[in-house]
């Protein structure tokens, strides 16, 4: 197969589109070198491994909808359009998630545009694991309906050839749609955006199931006109187009702007030292927890990959709060169900996700800096990271305040208040044991592109059992309430030191790996 692709008729193909084949072979060797030495670990369509984990893991998710979808009797035009949705909407996250990996970070980039190497050529090498995606990712969705599809009524039986191929054909139009997208966005924006908007752009497909979720009454009363059905061809025509256009833009365009794409914007706004970090120094912390809070703090905010993470789940929380804050007039200690239930829980969710991805950063290779430290300076390091999370419960808590205070008296938000407080700071005693080492010390990995819908599932099972409980047990009654703060203050207040301890370790452990491979390192040129 290898000799083959790389034979005469291939490459006048790649002629054909502008692609020079000798260097996209080169390329490709490239590109498959550094991610077997783990220096592109944060690409899922290069990892096989964490490859072949998701399309099992899409097997299991399909067969299991499959499953149930048959056993309902549903009719096979809305079960062919259900699972060629579905899957539209997953690949759509996934690859639109995967393009702007490649091509809105370009560090390796910044070493070959020097290099006499057309923008169709390293784009199109560049993109290429994307149809390795495809070929793992697609039959994962597509196989185990297309075989049960047989047992629905009226099914023919050429209906899997026909399903796996519409499949792979809607597969491929989103992955090209994808790589057009941005590039139209190289196109029309300013190099020092586009980071920004690529972020945008990845959120949109989750945004649009959290809108879909919570307003479904406003997709049930709308009513297709006649002649909409007439313009879908040209909308399609024009959807061609618009995608041609933006992958000759993408070819073209990229290795010009490449450096001012990785450099981002050339001028960051100062700050000096916040206040919360001298208190945080001023309760015992001393020097090191405030350089823990403010380094925490500060790159949160920052961090290309931290921010990539956590934006499937941002749309998800967004609307959690909106629903939170539409409901703020009625109080949980009366006889029914709020969104004000969620709300202390809504933190636990946020916090596993933070503590699971925050030890990934896109600046991992400067790691070596905390190899400089005081051996005992982590314990302090690992207080302001505590309290760069404890801000992150008490800021909004006490912009919630005077609202609640407004809506149901002083005694029932500041019970409230307590008990959502203690639940949060619970959450977060148990979750601090995720952060495998320091933050953002970490080459991501590609295993977290694929476990997001994974886990929004599974967090969000959790969360509606915590929120059962506590709607048919505890608000019932505000002396329960009162009791279930107090102790949970106390579980709080006795494993939070635990959890601390734990990550002191698991940072001076990651730390220790990481000296031992640099002097590894050493040795080995001195060999």
């Amino acid at each position: 197969m290898k000799k083959y692709l790389r034979g005469p008729y291939t490459s006048r193909l790649l002629h054909a589109f502008g692609i020079d084949p000798v260097r996209y072979w080169l390329l490709i060797d490239l590109f498959g070198a550094l991610s077997e030495r783990r220096e592109l670990f944060s690409q899922l369509g290069r990892d096989g491994m964490t490859l072949q984990k998701a399309s099992w893991g899409y097997y299991i998710m399909s067969g299991l909808l499959s499953i149930v979808l048959v056993i309902a009797g549903m009719q096979l035009n809305t079960y062919a359009t259900f699972f060629l949705g579905f899957s539209v909407f997953l690949l759509t996250a996934v690859l639109l998630s995967e393009t702007s990996s490649s091509l809105v970070n370009p560090v390796e980039a910044l070493v070959l545009s020097h290099q006499p190497i057309n923008g169709a050529t390293y784009t199109a090498a560049k993109l290429t694991h994307l149809l390795r995606m495809l070929l793992h990712l697609v039959p994962g969705l597509s196989l185990i309906p297309a075989l049960a599809g047989l047992f629905l009524k009226g099914c023919p039986w050429y209906f899997p050839p026909l399903f796996v191929a519409a499949e792979f054909a809607l597969g491929l139009l989103v992955a090209l749609s994808s790589c057009a997208v941005f590039g139209w966005l190289i196109r029309l924006l300013p190099p020092a955006r586009l980071k920004a908007v690529g972020m945008t752009a990845e959120a949109l497909p989750w945004l649009g199931w959290m809108i879909f979720q919570f307003r479904r009454d406003v997709f049930a009363h709308i009513r297709v006109p006649a002649w909409t059905r007439d313009a879908v061809f040209g909308l399609v025509v024009l959807g061609v187009i618009l995608a041609v256009f933006g992958l000759r833009s993408l070819s073209s365009d990229y290795l010009v702007r490449v450096a001012a794409i990785a450099h981002g914007r050339s001028r960051a706004g100062r700050r000096g030292r916040s206040w919360f970090g001298g208190l945080v120094a001023a309760m015992g912390g001393g020097p090191a927890a405030r350089g823990g809070y403010e380094y925490v703090s500060r790159m949160m905010r920052r961090d290309w990959q931290f921010r990539r993470q956590l934006l499937a789940f941002a749309p998800m929380t967004v609307m959690m709060l909106g629903g939170a804050v539409r409901s703020v007039k009625l109080s949980p200690f009366a006889r029914g169900f709020t969104a004000m239930h969620m709300f202390p829980h809504a933190f636990g969710v946020a916090f596993f996700v933070i503590c699971s991805t925050i030890f990934y950063g896109n600046d991992h290779r400067g790691a070596w800096l905390f190899l400089l430290a005081p051996a005992g300076a982590f314990r302090g390091v690992a207080r302001g990271v505590y309290s760069a999370f404890f801000m992150l419960i008490a800021a909004p808590h006490a912009i919630l305040l005077p609202f609640l205070f407004w809506y149901w008296g002083l005694a029932d938000a500041l019970l409230f208040s307590a008990y959502s407080v203690a639940v949060a700071a619970t959450y977060l005693a148990f979750e601090l044991r995720l952060i495998e080492g320091m933050p953002f010390s970490r080459q991501p990995e590609a295993t977290q592109n694929f476990m997001v819908l994974p886990l929004m599932m599974a967090g969000g099972f959790v969360m509606a059992i915590a929120v059962g409980l506590q709607y048919f047990l505890i608000f019932h009654s505000r002396a329960a309430v009162l009791a279930s703060s107090a102790v949970l203050c106390a579980a709080a207040y006795y494993l939070t030191p635990l959890s601390l301890e734990s990550l002191e370790t698991s940072i001076r452990f990651h730390l220790g790996i990481l000296s031992a491979e640099t002097k590894a390192i050493y040795h080995e040129v001195g060999a």
